[in-house]
C-alpha cells in the first residue's frame, strides 16, 4: 500500500511539473528603459579605438589604424549590432579622448590634436543608436587643459545631450551623475542625502566587474584601450584590459536586468621560441 502511494505521488509530481507554465511564457510585454554605459575610449592613443580613417587635420591626411585598433573597431560595431535596437540613454562615463599624452610627450598617439580626437570620438559615439547621451568627466590628465574641460567641449559637439550639473550652474557635464528611472536610482553613493542606491557604476580601471545582490548592482565598466608604455611603469600586473560595455534595462515595476558586452580581442604578446 505504501509502495503504491509512492508511485502515485511520483506520477502526480511529474504531471504537475509538466503542466506548470515555464518562465518563458510569462514574458514581459512592456519595453524597458535601456541605458548603455561605455567609458575610457581614449581616442587619440595608438593603443585605443578609432574609426577606419581618422583625420589628422594639421597634416591634411588620415591615419591608418594598426591591427589592434581595427580589432577594437570590429568589437565596437559588433556591440552595436548586439544591441538589437535603440538605447534610451547612452552614458559616456569619462575619457572619450586620450588628451595630449603629456607623460609620454605624444609617443604612441596618432594625434595629440584635441579637436581631431574629439571629432573621431564623435563619429564613434554617434554610431550607437541612442536617443539621449550623458557625458561624465574623467581624470583631469586626459580631459582637462588648464581651466577648460574637454568633456564639456565634447558635449557641445554631440546631438541630444542630456545636460547635468550636480549643484546647478552652466554647462552640460560633471564628475558624477545621479539618475532615477521608474523609481530606481543609479550612479550615486550618497546614502545619507539621497537614499539607497540601486545601481553604482565606476569606470577608469579598464577592467570589468559586476556584483549583484537581491536589489543592488555594482559595476566597474570595461574600456576601449590596450595598455601603452606609461601604464607599464608599475610592471605588467593588471595591464590587460577588458574591452566592452554594459547595459541596464529598467522596467516600470522596478525590475532591473543587466547585460554585459565583453569582446574577445585576439591580441596576445609575441613569444620568442628558442632552440637548444
Amino acid at each position: 500500500m505504501m509502495k503504491q502511494n509512492k508511485i502515485n505521488m511520483k506520477k502526480q509530481f511529474k504531471s504537475k511539473l509538466v503542466e506548470a507554465p515555464s518562465v518563458k511564457h510569462w514574458g514581459r510585454q512592456e519595453k524597458p528603459y535601456r541605458i548603455l554605459v561605455v567609458s575610457d575610449l581614449h581616442v587619440g592613443s595608438a593603443t585605443a579605438i578609432c574609426t577606419e580613417h581618422p583625420v589628422i587635420s594639421d597634416l591634411g591626411t588620415t591615419y591608418n589604424p594598426n591591427s589592434m585598433q581595427r580589432g577594437l573597431l570590429r568589437a565596437w560595431k559588433d556591440m552595436i549590432k548586439d544591441l538589437h535596437g535603440p538605447i534610451d540613454l547612452l552614458v559616456v562615463n569619462g575619457e572619450c579622448i586620450d588628451g595630449a599624452n603629456v607623460k609620454q610627450v605624444g609617443q604612441q598617439s596618432w594625434t595629440t590634436n584635441l579637436e581631431d580626437q574629439m571629432l573621431d570620438a564623435k563619429k564613434l559615439i554617434e554610431m550607437i543608436p541612442y536617443k539621449k547621451v550623458l557625458l561624465l568627466r574623467g581624470s583631469n590628465y586626459h580631459d582637462q587643459v588648464d581651466g577648460t574641460n574637454l568633456e564639456e567641449v565634447m558635449a557641445s559637439k554631440l546631438r541630444n545631450v542630456q545636460k547635468y550639473k550636480a549643484y546647478g550652474g552652466q554647462g552640460a557635464t560633471d564628475y558624477f551623475a545621479f539618475v532615477e528611472i521608474h523609481g530606481k536610482k543609479g550612479m550615486h553613493f550618497q546614502h545619507d542625502t539621497l537614499g539607497r542606491s540601486d545601481v553604482a557604476i565606476r569606470s577608469h580601471a579598464h577592467y570589468f566587474v559586476h556584483v549583484e545582490f537581491a536589489n543592488t548592482h555594482g559595476v566597474v565598466t570595461p574600456a576601449w584601450k590596450f595598455p601603452d608604455g606609461f601604464l607599464f611603469k608599475g610592471g605588467l600586473a593588471g595591464t590587460i584590459p577588458d574591452i566592452g560595455a554594459v547595459e541596464f534595462r529598467i522596467y516600470e515595476d522596478g525590475v532591473i536586468e543587466f547585460q554585459k558586452y565583453i569582446a574577445k580581442i585576439g591580441m596576445k604578446a609575441k613569444v620568442i621560441h628558442l632552440e637548444d
